[in-house]
């Protein structure tokens, strides 16, 4: 048996790696990687503000989005 995270750590990591743009892509990857409980595990205004600050932060710093070409300015 795979040992995987729980779907809201795994939603915490998606987030903090800048992958996505808000929390409905958010739940779209979840859904793909079979967490079938997404939108219950998610529902709270809490968790939802929580995840949408980390995934701004991560966008704004950059992780998780293709780098430049070297040489490209």
């Amino acid at each position: 048996m795979e040992d995987r995270p729980g779907v809201v750590e795994r939603a915490f990591q998606i987030a903090r790696s800048g992958a996505v743009a808000n929390t409905s892509e958010l739940r779209k990857q979840l859904a793909a990687e079979g967490y079938a409980d997404t939108i219950q595990s998610l529902a709270g205004r809490s968790i939802s503000t929580q995840l949408s600050r980390m995934i701004t932060e991560a966008r704004l710093s950059g992780s998780g989005l293709p780098e430049a070409p070297a040489g490209a300015s």
